[in-house]
């Protein structure tokens, strides 16, 4: 009884000895923020421009709704794409049909102008190589897998190393968008150095296709169940960006070995200074594959 009542005091004590740090993240002005990630799709595409905030906001970004943004292609020709402001800090281009912003190797360079500051940056259009198929199958119940019908994607990568790709994958029209369900393909594998090339993925990033629930569980398909899958191609700095991006996100589940927290190197400068300002600028070229599951 005693031995039990210590603890009970000691756990209180140790409750009201419990003290909020915050530690200065050296916060000072807000910046812009661009993200710029866009396709040679013939659809509408759309750059979005937030500020910076501490750390410790609690509340949405700010939207900068007072900017002009243009996006012009340089190599082989040199034509201007003006994107008109929206709301909710959104800049779209909307293409007439069967326009877009070019094709597999084309250059472009990105304008900002912003509160009499100047930004930009500059792209490419990388390949990307078509999706082969979606395969469904039905596999048994297995360690941290349910029995039922999952999917796979295929698609073989370019001979030639350095081919990033992003897969973007559409179940019944709701995009998958955890942050375990961020799908980042390098040469086939997930990272630089793998050493492999001109293969076809390997089976956890053809598995990644399926969503997942709160718990990182896969989540099986049913019958009649749509699913949509778009490769886009990614420049080395995007894939970076994208990849910090994520671990990032998935901070909170790593433990005692969490990263510190850092915003993700893009390739956005503004021009009076070559200073570096948060946000990318991609042109993607896009694969895409759908099916339908059946029995």
């Amino acid at each position: 009884m005693i031995r039990s009542l210590c603890l009970l005091l000691l756990a209180v004590c140790l409750w009201n000895c419990e003290d909020t740090v915050l530690l200065d993240t050296d916060f000072d002005e807000p910046e812009l923020v661009v993200d710029a990630w866009l396709t040679n799709r013939s659809e509408p595409q759309t750059i979005r421009l937030t500020e910076t905030q501490s750390y410790y906001a609690n509340r949405q970004p700010t939207t900068v709704d007072n900017a002009e943004v243009t996006v012009c292609r340089i190599s082989p020709d040199q034509r201007c794409f003006t994107f008109e402001r929206q709301d909710s800090g959104r800049y779209v281009w909307t293409p007439a049909p069967g326009d877009s912003l070019g094709t597999v190797g084309d250059a472009f360079v990105l304008g900002i102008e912003h509160a009499g500051l100047q930004y930009g940056s500059q792209t490419a259009i990388r390949r990307v190589p078509e999706i082969d198929s979606i395969a469904v199958r039905f596999e048994e119940e297995q360690l941290g897998l349910d029995a039922g019908l999952y999917a796979q994607l295929y698609a073989r990568d370019f001979v030639g190393t350095g081919d990033a790709y992003l897969i973007r994958t559409t179940i019944n029209d709701t995009l998958l968008n955890r942050p375990g369900e961020l799908s980042l393909v390098y040469d086939a594998t997930f990272d630089v150095g793998s050493a492999a090339d001109g293969i076809v993925f390997i089976f956890p990033i053809r598995f990644s296709i399926n969503k997942t629930d709160d718990d990182g569980g896969v989540v099986a398909l049913q019958p009649g169940d749509d699913i949509q899958v778009d490769l886009w191609s990614l420049s080395p700095q995007a894939f970076f960006f994208l990849s910090v991006a994520r671990d990032q996100i998935q901070n909170g589940s790593n433990g005692i070995f969490q990263i510190p927290v850092a915003n993700s190197p893009g390739n956005v400068l503004r021009l009076d200074t070559e200073k570096p300002v948060p946000g990318v600028f991609n042109v993607a070229a896009v694969s895409r594959r759908a099916r339908t599951v059946t029995e």
